[in-house]
């Protein structure tokens, strides 16, 4: 008895369970696989964003408590189920009161324990992993909020330029209406375009206080001074193979999607063993009505004549072909995936700077030409204002171009790091 007992403590002893629920490990991934600063003060760029939102957002730290869950399960995986105690006292007693003692242990946990801790610790990693692909999709998230916020922002700024020109023509050409200069229909244009730019800039306004929220709701952040502009473009962009070479070892999908191939492979051989069920050990300790004392082990089994497992056995074979079949799909689309990311960053970085080099420079020209004409009398004070307006509407075009820009570099680290869409 001294001996079974002892067996039965060491066969369930915890395998190594990290008492961070693996908090450390989620947060080394994410580190490697971003840059945010932990320093608040000045400007809100987007990487203090995402700082701030990794310790202020509540459902984050929801994300995070399921890595205790997965601790637990790997906890439960790591230990067999409790010895069974039965005692027996039977009447009438002549002479002695008869009883009997049984101590029964199901020898199956006992078998299967080794297969048990190892799949409850590929579970385990998976569940770390899918915790940094939703923690790294929540500051992708943050990012785009930024970026579209500190865009909201810059085109309420072109929109009032656009009304406060809109209004002086308009007022100008009320002026010269009076004095009979311009006609009905030169009026009405102008005061036509006066209003249009005055629901435009209603509109980016409410589009403004739609951005805000949506960064408040991922940040917690409520008061913060943005930058003036979107970042420089960075020098260069990594090409195919760089990209390839980077999500080899990045990919979080795949390093998931072979976890959970290697739980569904061993889950098949705990599987070979369902149609023992419980194959219960017991030590047994009788003492009959004639006083005569007996003590011995004693074995159940069960007989596999309706129940040959032939259900779990061909459902665990099923789940590894699915997850071999999902690691190789993973593994076609990743490179597909960069491709695709990697061609929207281009044409959008050529567009920024398209605008840049070229359109932006134009424009400013434009409206130095047709100052100096206004200056020497050879054109409108309206070709002027128009102008402007136009110069407006290109750096307008162009704080988009950049929302395109980041929004696509964003997209292609979501691609890089394998980051799974919605948490699954």
């Amino acid at each position: 008895m001294k001996h079974y007992l002892t067996l039965l403590l060491l066969a369930t002893a915890c395998a190594s369970v990290p008492p961070d629920a693996g908090t450390s490990d989620v947060q080394r991934a994410i580190a490697e696989r971003t840059t945010q600063s932990t320093e608040t003060g000045g400007e809100l760029t987007a990487d203090k964003a995402v700082a701030l939102a990794l310790a202020n957002n509540p459902r984050l730290q929801a994300t995070l408590a399921e890595l205790g869950i997965a601790r637990a399960d790997l906890m439960q995986a790591s230990v067999v189920r409790n010895p069974l105690f039965e005692a027996e006292i039977r009447f009438p007693r002549d002479p002695f009161r008869p009883f009997e003692l049984r101590l029964a242990q199901t020898l199956v946990d006992l078998i299967q324990l080794p297969r048990r801790r190892a799949a409850g610790r590929a579970a385990f990693d998976a569940a770390k992993l899918r915790v940094t692909s939703e923690v790294l999709r929540f500051a992708s998230d943050v990012r785009a909020r930024h970026a579209e916020l500190l865009a909201a922002s810059q085109r309420v700024a072109q929109a009032r330029t656009n009304f406060e020109a809109a209004q002086a023509s308009v007022e100008l050409a009320q002026r010269q209406h009076d004095a009979q200069n311009i006609t009905d229909l030169d009026l009405e244009t102008e005061q036509a375009q006066y209003e249009q730019a005055k629901l435009e800039l209603a509109r980016e306004e409410q589009r403004l206080i739609v951005a805000r929220e949506a960064f408040v709701r991922a940040t917690g952040v409520r008061d913060w001074k943005l930058p003036a502009d979107f970042p420089s473009l960075p020098p260069s962009e990594s090409d195919q193979q760089q990209l390839e070479q980077l999500a080899a070892t990045r990919r979080l999908d795949v390093d998931i999607a072979r976890r959970e191939l290697d739980l569904a492979r061993r889950q098949i051989s705990v599987a070979r063993l369902a149609a023992l069920g419980d194959i219960t050990a017991d030590v047994h300790y009788q003492r009959d009505a004639e006083g005569a004392r007996t003590v011995g082990p004693g074995i159940e089994l069960p007989v596999p004549i309706f129940n040959t497992g032939a259900a779990a056995r061909s459902r665990a074979e099923a789940e590894y072909l699915r997850a071999r079949h999902t690691l190789d799909a993973l593994l076609v689309e990743s490179s597909s995936q960069l491709r695709t990311a990697r061609a929207s960053v281009a044409e959008a970085r050529a567009r920024v700077e398209y605008y840049r080099d070229v359109i932006l420079p134009r424009r400013a020209r434009i409206v130095e030409l047709t100052k100096l004409q206004h200056n020497a009398m050879l054109s409108g004070v309206f070709q002027l204002l128009q102008a402007k307006q136009s110069e407006a509407q290109a750096r307008r075009d162009f704080i988009d171009a950049q929302l395109d820009y980041w929004s696509a570099r964003n997209e292609l680290d979501r691609a890089v790091n394998g980051v799974l869409e919605g948490g699954k």
